[in-house]
């Protein structure tokens, strides 16, 4: 269950029948395909364990790679000696900074440290020998002399008056810093009759990937270099490869095979990629690292610590006016892709209700902890949950129901924020509607005993789009074999989250045929075409509406034949279950396979193969103004979570959640079901759960003995409400549905806690000791009173 990036896979495989009638009394009539509960296509491989991983993989003569990682948080390093490890018999290679001209694999990371460590793990040498056990014991033998200095492992310590600077070349400890304006914050707050300000933090998770970061590099022919690792963008990994290692594209062939859960955390190249490589290119021969699960814990890379300070103007009748919120992010020791998160924060905050203006401030602050990385929404979760909890707050100031105040401030269709996105379908509206009424959200809404509660939360989500890149591209193409089965090319991969299942029913859907006459094939650089990945919740947007335009493409070869076969004009042949005749003469159809048949053995004697190619036509993100629209379409949902706390151990049990999401289409709903049922799991895991425990920026937790995540048996009775928009621009409508959700998940569980126990918390993860540490300070106030 718990191993895919958009979605975490379904803990439930089938509908109720009631469900499933209702769905397909819909559809049936509209598409052939589209609409109806199917299996994916590789559940079989999958549950047979005959899927094939990065760690399956073995090359001749390959070796084993081992990184020698700092004992410190902070240090100097004095020299490294390596003179006993090379005498070890079966040591092959070993390289330090000077091996690769103190390779920099960022803008402030080093890959392998010269004269300074800066976290814990920190990669300062490697070695690769025959075998796993001689690797290990060869790092023990590089001797590495140490200066230890003092860390700095808070952002409050950060930024502290005379606190050491982490990087020298710099003035101080900020990494970046971000500021956006939409519309005029001062006018807004200043005709608000009521502002509430409030205080929130979100502590380090990890992604508990199934897999763990492994990665076997074949540079062992000149210029040319062959990674096999799991990956959200296998094109996206060549791309950074290439420009960091001054290589040609062609040069880098990058194959995913399977991957076993990535949740945003596996979508760039990383430091193990490149020491894997270079150990390579200095052995000749293959090089595998794979990553311990103490390493997975310690150095690769979840979300950090987030804090946030939001101020929020509106009136007495529940109107919102303005929102201004500060954000200091902790990046760890160098800043990675923190950057992003700061601008997808500051724009996810103007996008849910409507707002006269929004004003924002995010920094990322440097410290010796480890560096932190994408991690479930890139850190949209963690706003979402923030302001979902002042948004409950205010309600209560208000004497208002949290539901009608989410209902009045609600976007809606064709809206524009203040940062001009605009919304060419919205259900969210519908989904608050929809979610409350299944909950019975009147009949509980403070009408519970104690310590049982209920609460609301409410997401947005882009579907692909600008602002990482220039561009969303995604490119397919399809080979059609003389029997009719067709083989689907793609660079979308699929971590779990069904997205091949998917293709191959838009692609039966539009030729004709049956999802099982689809083979997808994906994640090899040298093989399939260029696509972004499964990043930002495009691929059933972006990839989807490629595979229709290599379905078109095909299909207009094929009509050429069947038009002259039937003696009727192209617009009048049908292609449907497997069959193809003309509109008005169903009795004279010829199968599928016989049309391509006839097609390939012409007398033209063409080959069939379709090109589809799809860039979503949205506009450039202004970067001075941060203004425009980055994205066609956006997925919007509502959740209402039902919770029970022990008052005595401070244990919240989730006993409920209704959720309510707003996908465009459901191509598939048992893999929408999917969607829902994986983010509530992970984003029950974050709100109550999951929390990397840190001391002088070590992970005191770092496995899964001791990092707390739900088990199958806490998964809480799920009610599913699909809400379809019909996009505009979508694939047949459709539109996101993965990370949008885990977004609503988070804040309904916080405002269910905060209800039941009669005090806010504001601090994820609500382990039992803060709920007893509220429930406490609850009887202080009380007293005092």
């Amino acid at each position: 269950m718990y191993g895919t990036c958009e979605n975490h896979g379904s803990y439930k495989e089938s509908f109720t029948l009631k469900r499933l009638k209702v769905i397909m009394s819909q559809k049936k009539d509209k598409y052939s395909i589209l609409g109806r509960n199917t299996p994916r296509l590789d559940g079989a491989l999958k549950a047979s364990g005959r899927s094939e991983f990065t760690d399956d993989v073995y090359l001749p003569g390959m070796l084993a790679g081992k990184i020698v990682r700092s004992p410190y948080p902070r240090a100097k390093i004095l020299n490294i000696d390596t003179s006993k490890a090379l005498k070890l018999p079966g040591v092959k290679t070993i390289i330090t900074h000077k091996d690769i001209d103190s390779f920099m694999v960022g803008p402030d990371e080093m890959l392998l440290c010269d004269d300074m460590t800066y976290y814990f793990g920190d990669e300062v040498a490697a070695v690769a020998a025959i075998d796993e056990d001689t690797a290990i014991e060869a790092a023990e033998l590089i001797k590495v002399d140490y200066e230890p200095l003092p860390g700095i492992f808070s952002i409050e310590d950060a930024l502290a008056k005379g606190a050491p600077i982490i990087h020298d070349y710099l003035e101080d400890n900020f990494a970046d810093e971000i500021k956006m304006n939409f519309g005029d914050a001062d006018k807004a707050f200043a005709e608000s009759e009521m502002i509430r300000e409030d205080e929130f933090v979100v502590n380090p998770t990890h992604s508990c990937f199934s897999e763990q970061h492994t990665v076997l590099a074949d540079f062992s022919l000149p210029d040319q270099l062959t990674l096999w690792t799991p990956i959200q963008a296998p094109t996206l990994v060549q791309k950074g490869m290439s420009y960091n290692l001054k290589l040609k594209e062609s040069n880098i062939r990058v194959i995913n095979l399977n991957t076993g859960g990535a949740f945003c955390g596996r979508g760039a190249d990383k430091p193990h990629h490149y020491i894997a490589a270079f150990l390579s290119r200095k052995s000749g021969k293959p090089v595998r690292i794979a990553c311990t699960a103490d390493e997975e814990f310690l150095v690769y890379r979840g979300g950090g610590t987030y804090k946030f300070k939001i101020r929020t103007g509106f009136m007495k009748d529940g109107t919102l006016k303005a929102i201004e919120t500060d954000l200091l992010l902790d990046c760890g020791a160098y800043m990675e892709t923190q950057f992003i998160v700061l601008h997808f924060i500051g724009f996810t905050s103007q996008m849910l209700y409507k707002l006269e203006a929004s004003k924002y401030r995010g920094k990322l602050v440097y410290t010796n902890n480890p560096p932190y990385f994408f991690h479930h929404g890139t850190g949209m979760v963690a706003f979402r949950f923030a302001f979902g909890s002042q948004l409950d707050l205010i309600a209560k100031d208000l004497g208002m129901d949290p539901v009608e105040l989410n209902l009045k401030n609600a976007v809606d269709k064709g809206y524009t924020t203040p940062s001009k996105i605009r919304y060419a379908s919205c259900g969210l509206k519908e989904c608050i509607t929809k979610a409350a009424k299944k909950s019975s959200w009147k009949k509980k809404n403070g009408k519970l005993p104690p310590y049982k509660g209920i609460g609301i939360g409410c997401g947005v989500i882009r579907s692909g789009g600008k602002g990482m890149f220039t561009h969303d591209t995604s490119a397919v193409l399809l080979k059609v074999g003389e029997d009719g089965k067709v083989f689907l090319f793609t660079g979308l991969p699929d971590m779990g989250q069904g997205s091949h299942t998917t293709m191959a029913m838009i692609a039966a859907e539009c030729l004709g045929i049956m999802t099982e006459d689809i083979k997808v094939l994906s994640g090899d650089t040298d093989i399939t075409p260029l696509d972004i990945g499964a990043i930002s919740q495009r691929g059933t947007f972006t990839t989807g509406n490629a595979v229709i335009n290599a379905c078109a493409d095909v299909k207009k070869q094929l009509l050429k034949t069947a038009s002259a076969k039937f003696s009727v004009p192209a617009s009048a042949v049908i292609f449907k279950e497997r069959k193809v005749y003309p509109k008005d003469a169903p009795d004279k159809a010829i199968s599928f396979e016989d049309l391509v048949f006839e097609t390939l053995y012409s007398q033209e004697g063409r080959f069939v193969m379709g090109r589809g190619f799809y860039n979503p036509p949205i506009e450039d993100i202004n970067r001075t103004t941060h203004e425009g629209n980055s994205s066609l379409a956006y997925s919007f949902g509502s959740q209402i979570a039902e919770v029970e706390v022990d008052p005595e151990t401070g244990i919240v049990k989730l006993v409920k959640m209704t959720v309510a999401h707003d996908v465009g289409f459901a191509i598939n709903p048992l893999g929408v079901e999917g969607q829902m049922d994986g983010q509530v799991f992970s984003g029950m895991g974050q709100t109550i759960y999951e929390e990397c425990v840190m001391d002088n920026g070590r992970v005191l937790n770092p496995t899964l003995l001791d990092y707390r995540t739900p088990r199958a048996y806490e998964m809480p009775e799920v009610d599913h409400i699909i809400v379809e928009t019909i996009d505009p621009y979508g694939p047949f409508g459709a539109k996101e549905v993965g990370q949008g959700v885990i977004q609503c998940t988070t804040p309904a569980i916080a405002n269910a806690v905060s209800n039941a126990i009669g005090y806010p918390i504001k601090e994820l993860p609500i382990t039992p000791e803060r709920v007893l540490k509220a429930i406490r300070q609850k009887k202080t106030e009380q007293n005092k009173a």
